[in-house]
C-alpha cells in the first residue's frame, strides 16, 4: 500500500518533470480536455442512457467519433471499464446510420474493449483509468513504456473513416437511472471509480496514434455531435471548453465559464430552435410546457422545436485532416450578398397592401439570409414588432424569399414606402443551453478563431454573440411563454438584468451582461417555477456578417396597371399620304382608374387629320387624351390620322403622363411608332427604286432581248443548213 501511495504521488511529478523538459510523452484526448490541469470548478460524467429531450428528438447518450486513416490505432480507456456491464464499443465508419440524436446503433459493434480485455493473455487493468494522472497523461504504448499512463484497449483502423466510440457506464446500453456522481475534477472519490457511477462515466479516454508503439498523438481527431452531461445537482458550476467548426469552416472556441446545470446537453447547429412551421430558425429561447418531463423539454410551448446538432465539438483544436474527411472547407469564405430586390405583386417593387411579394438575391457562399423591413426607415431591429425579420438558410447563389405583407407579431404594412436592410450570415453558430439552471458568470464565451479578415463590426468582435430572452410570438401566433406580453422578460426567477443583446451589433459574449439564475438550488423542472434556465432551452447564437445591402418597396391600398401600345398601319408611305396610329390604354388591374391621361404629341414630319377616341377626349395643342375611368380588364384606343410631310423618320410616342390610383408598373407606361415618308410609294427611304417603279420598261425590254436571241438562234440554224 505504502508503495502504491508512493507511485501515486511520483507519477504526476514526473508527468510535470517530462512535460518541462520537453520529452515526447503520452496525450490524452477526452475527459482531460474538457478537464485539463488546473481547471477550475467542478467535473460532469458523461450519459449513455436511454431517455432524451426534446420529446425523444435527442437522446441523453454521448456518441464520440474519431477520424482515422488506415492502420492508424484507436486507444480506450475509462474510469468505468471493470464495473458492472461498463464497455467501450467501436463501429466501423457507416455502421452508425439516422439522424444525430437517435442515431441506429443496433449493428454488432466492431470492437469491444470488454472482449479484448477478457481474452487470454490480457493485461492487468486494460482499459480502465484509475486516477487523475492517468486521465491527464493518457495511454502507455504497447508494449508499456510511458510512466504514469493508463494501460489501453485498443483498436487498429481497418479503413480510413470516421468510427463511432460508446462509452457504457456500469449500467451498460439500455439503462435509464442517474448515476451517482462526484463532481468532483481532481477525481478523489471513490465513486469516480465504482459501480455508482450508473448510466455515466466520470473519466474517458479516446486517442489516436499511428501505431501501437507511438508515443505521440494525433491530436485534433476526436469529436462528437453532442455531449449529454450529468454533474448530480446545482452549486457545481462547470468550465470546459469546446472546438465547434461550422459546415462553412468557420473554428470558434466555447468556453462553459462557470454555468450550472444539473443534467444537460452541450451542442451546437446553424438554426438554434424551431418556430412553429418547424424550419424557420426561432432566434429566442425555448420554454416548455407543463407536459411530460419539463426539465427536458418533452413539450415546447408555441409549437417551437428543437433544430438537431449539426456541428461537430471537437475536444481540442481540430486537424485539417478530420474537418477535410467532414467534407468542410479547411478555412472559410467571407460572405457575400448581392442584387438584392423586391418584385411585388403589381409590378416592379410594388404590392397591394395585405399582400406582401417576393425578395431576390445572390449569395457566393451557402449560410443564413436576414431580411429586415422597417416601418419607419431608421431602426432596422430585427426583434421591433413593427419591424418584419425574414431569416432561413439557403444555398449559395439566386434565392428567393417569400414575404406575407405583415410585420413581426402578424398585423400587415400599411400603404407607403419602407427601407429594407439584408445582410448574409457566414458561419452561423448557435449554443443552445438545455435546462441550465444557473449561470452567474454570463457564459458561454464564444470565439471566432479563424475569420475570414478583421474580426466583424460587432460589440465583442470575435467575441460577439446574440440572445434573446423575451417573450415572443410564434409563426402560428401564441405567445411564448403563456400569459407574458411580447418584448418583456420570459418567466423566471433570476433572469438576466439586460433581457435581449443589441439586436444588430450583439454583445460580448465574454462579459457578464447575459448573467441568470443564483449560486445553487433553482431546479424546479416546472415551467416557470424554477431559476431562470430550468425547464428552457436558451439560445445564444453568433455569425460573420456580409455587409448590409438596401432595397427600397412600395405598398399601396390600391391600384392600376396601365399597359400603352401603339401601332401604324403603313410605316412606309409616299410623301403626302395619309397613316393611321392606333393607340391603345389597357389596365391590367387590379382596380380600376378614377382618372386617366395619355399623352401624344406628334413629331415634326406628320401633322393631325383627325383623332378619334373610344373614350375621353384628346386635345391637339396638348396631345393630352383624356381618358378618365377606365375599368380593369378593359381597354381604351384611340385612332390618329396624320399626313406625312416628309422624308425623316418620325417616331410617334405615347406615354401614361397621370392616373388614379397609382400605377405600380412604369416599365409598360410607353409605346412608339415610327413612320418614313417616301417619294417613291410603298418603299423604305432608302434610295432604292421598287420593282413597280421599273414597270412597264423593264418587262417589255425583256420582251425584246428574248425575241432577238430567239431570232439569232433561227439564224445560225439556217446557215448550217444551206452549208
Amino acid at each position: 500500500m505504502r508503495k502504491s501511495r508512493r507511485l501515486a504521488l511520483v507519477a504526476p511529478v514526473l508527468l510535470l518533470l517530462l512535460v518541462g523538459s520537453g520529452t515526447q510523452v503520452a496525450y490524452a484526448a477526452g475527459s482531460a480536455n474538457l478537464w485539463p490541469s488546473g481547471a477550475l470548478g467542478n467535473r460532469a460524467n458523461t450519459e449513455w442512457r436511454t431517455d432524451s429531450y426534446g420529446g425523444g428528438q435527442l437522446t441523453r447518450r454521448t456518441l464520440i467519433k474519431a477520424f482515422m486513416n488506415a492502420g492508424e490505432v484507436l486507444m480506450l480507456g475509462s474510469s468505468a471499464i471493470n464495473q458492472g456491464t461498463s464497455n467501450i464499443l467501436v463501429w466501423n465508419p457507416g455502421l452508425v446510420t439516422g439522424p444525430v440524436g437517435t442515431e441506429n446503433v443496433s449493428a454488432a459493434p466492431s470492437f469491444s474493449c470488454n472482449a479484448q480485455r477478457t481474452a487470454a493473455g490480457a493485461p492487468a487493468n486494460q482499459g480502465m483509468i484509475t486516477n487523475r494522472t492517468q486521465e491527464l497523461t493518457g495511454p502507455d504504448t504497447v508494449p508499456a513504456s510511458i510512466a504514469g499512463t493508463y494501460v489501453p484497449c485498443h483498436y487498429a483502423a481497418p479503413s480510413t473513416g470516421i468510427y463511432n466510440i460508446a462509452f457504457l457506464g456500469p449500467s451498460g446500453f439500455s439503462a435509464n437511472t442517474d448515476g451517482t456522481v462526484a463532481a468532483d475534477v481532481a477525481l478523489l472519490n471513490a465513486n469516480n471509480f465504482s459501480a455508482a457511477q450508473g448510466t455515466s462515466v466520470a473519466a474517458w479516454d479516446a486517442t489516436v496514434r499511428a501505431n501501437l508503439t507511438s508515443t505521440t498523438s494525433l491530436t485534433g481527431r476526436v469529436f462528437t455531435y453532442y455531449l449529454a452531461l450529468f454533474t448530480g445537482g446545482n452549486g457545481l458550476p462547470v468550465y470546459p471548453s469546446v472546438y465547434p467548426v461550422t459546415t462553412d469552416g468557420y473554428k470558434y472556441r466555447v468556453d462553459l465559464r462557470g454555468m450550472d446545470p444539473n443534467g444537460w446537453l452541450v451542442y451546437g447547429n446553424q438554426r438554434g430552435f424551431l418556430d412553429s412551421d418547424g424550419a424557420t430558425p426561432l432566434y429566442h429561447d425555448a420554454v416548455a410546457d407543463a407536459t411530460g418531463s419539463p426539465g427536458q423539454l418533452t413539450g415546447i410551448q408555441g409549437g417551437v422545436t428543437f433544430a438537431l446538432p449539426s456541428f461537430p465539438l471537437f475536444f481540442e483544436a481540430p486537424d485539417a485532416a478530420s474537418i477535410t474527411a467532414l467534407g468542410f472547407p479547411v478555412a472559410p469564405t467571407a460572405p457575400v450578398m448581392s442584387s438584392l430586390s423586391f418584385i411585388g405583386n403589381l409590378g416592379g417593387n410594388t404590392s397591394l397592401v395585405n399582400t406582401g411579394g417576393t425578395f431576390t438575391y445572390t449569395s457566393n457562399v451557402p449560410g443564413v439570409y436576414e431580411i429586415v423591413i422597417s416601418r419607419d426607415g431608421v431602426s432596422f431591429d430585427p426583434t421591433l414588432p413593427a419591424n418584419r425579420a425574414l431569416r432561413g438558410v439557403r444555398p449559395a447563389g439566386v434565392q428567393t424569399v417569400s414575404w406575407d405583407g405583415r410585420d413581426n407579431v402578424g398585423a400587415f404594412f400599411p400603404t407607403g414606402t419602407f427601407q429594407v436592410h439584408a445582410r448574409f450570415h457566414g458561419g452561423e453558430y448557435h449554443f443552445p443551453m438545455i435546462d441550465v439552471e444557473n449561470d452567474t458568470t454570463g457564459g458561454p464565451t464564444i470565439t471566432l478563431l479563424n475569420p475570414p479578415g478583421p474580426c466583424p463590426a460587432l460589440n465583442g468582435g470575435c467575441s460577439a454573440g446574440f440572445y434573446d430572452d423575451r417573450a415572443y410570438r410564434t409563426l402560428n401566433g401564441t405567445v411564448v411563454d403563456s400569459g407574458n406580453t411580447v418584448g418583456t422578460v420570459l418567466c423566471g426567477l433570476n433572469p438576466p438584468t439586460t433581457s435581449s443583446s443589441d439586436p444588430i451589433f450583439g454583445y460580448d459574449t465574454s462579459s457578464g451582461q447575459r448573467a441568470f439564475g443564483a449560486a445553487t438550488g433553482g431546479n424546479a423542472n416546472t415551467p416557470c417555477a424554477g431559476n431562470f434556465g430550468d425547464a428552457k432551452g436558451l439560445d445564444t447564437w453568433t455569425f460573420f456578417p456580409s455587409s448590409t445591402v438596401l432595397a427600397p418597396i412600395n405598398i399601396v391600398a390600391i391600384a392600376a396597371d396601365i399597359a400603352i401600345t401603339k401601332t401604324v398601319n403603313n410605316p412606309n408611305p409616299a410623301v403626302g399620304a395619309n397613316v393611321t396610329f392606333t393607340v391603345s390604354a389597357h389596365n391590367l388591374g387590379p382596380n380600376a382608374t378614377t382618372a386617366l391621361q395619355v399623352t401624344d404629341n406628334l413629331p415634326s414630319g406628320v401633322t393631325l387629320v383627325s383623332a378619334a377616341p373610344s373614350q375621353g377626349t384628346y386635345t391637339a395643342g396638348t396631345g393630352i387624351w383624356d381618358v378618365g375611368v377606365l375599368a380593369s380588364g378593359a381597354t381604351a384606343t384611340m385612332l390618329l390620322v396624320v399626313n406625312v410631310t416628309g422624308t425623316t423618320p418620325a417616331t410617334n410616342t405615347a406615354t401614361r403622363t397621370s392616373s388614379s390610383p397609382v400605377d405600380p408598373n412604369p416599365a409598360n407606361d410607353t409605346a412608339s411608332s415610327t413612320v418614313t415618308g417616301s417619294t417613291i410609294p410603298g418603299l423604305p427611304n432608302n434610295g432604292v427604286p421598287p420593282v413597280a417603279a421599273a414597270w412597264p420598261i423593264v418587262p417589255a425590254l425583256i420582251v425584246v432581248g428574248l425575241i432577238g436571241a430567239i431570232a439569232a438562234r433561227h439564224r445560225r440554224l439556217f446557215r448550217k443548213q444551206q452549208e
